[in-house]
């Protein structure tokens, strides 16, 4: 199948490809829609949190208190918020943001008490599902603002690669140096 799974134009006569894997009709939008929202309530606010004034926590919070497992299993979950985007037609750019939303929730996540704490204020769920809406309530939206936060997130990962590098490379070359 030419273009990877893609379809050629035969509208503009030209060897453009087209996205086949767009939601099969209009009609389960809402449906699919629904999906999205209840699993995201119920990974990131569908338990309320007594005394917070009104604060909620989701069962992504409790299941990310069992280590790695507990982490790989919430962050499952969380792929299929970002699954029915991509099946849905949204741009390439905004699925990858909120891929990169959930990889945030998964890798802070996963380190001990601090990424449980993380886990009850970034709700990557939540955040997707926003995403999502705004894309699908007004598919002509500008993906500026996606590329710029993924740029951000691309330098913030690049700077904390090469810190730990330069950390690795600073803690060898003092080791040699105090064992010659």
């Amino acid at each position: 199948m030419p273009c990877g799974g893609l379809r050629h134009s035969a509208e503009s006569g030209h060897r453009s490809c087209m996205a086949t894997h767009m939601h099969r009709s209009e009609s389960g939008r809402p449906r699919a829609l629904a999906e999205v929202e209840t699993l995201a309530w119920l990974l990131d606010n569908s338990i309320p949190v007594p005394g917070t004034g009104g604060r909620r926590l989701g069962i992504d919070a409790l299941i990310g208190l069992v280590p790695v497992v507990g982490d790989v299993i919430s962050g499952g979950m969380g792929l299929f918020v970002v699954w029915r985007a991509s099946r849905m037609g949204l741009p390439r750019v905004v699925v990858a943001r909120m891929l990169a939303n959930s990889a945030v929730d998964l890798l802070i996540g996963s380190i001990p008490l601090i990424g449980d704490a993380f886990d009850l204020w970034f709700k990557a769920n939540t955040r997707n599902l926003g995403i999502m809406r705004r894309h699908l309530e007004r598919p002509d939206t500008s993906t500026r603002h996606d590329w710029l936060v993924l740029a951000a997130l691309l330098g913030l990962v690049l700077a904390v690669v090469l810190l730990i590098g330069w950390l690795v490379v600073s803690v060898v070359s003092a080791l040699v140096g105090a064992i010659s």
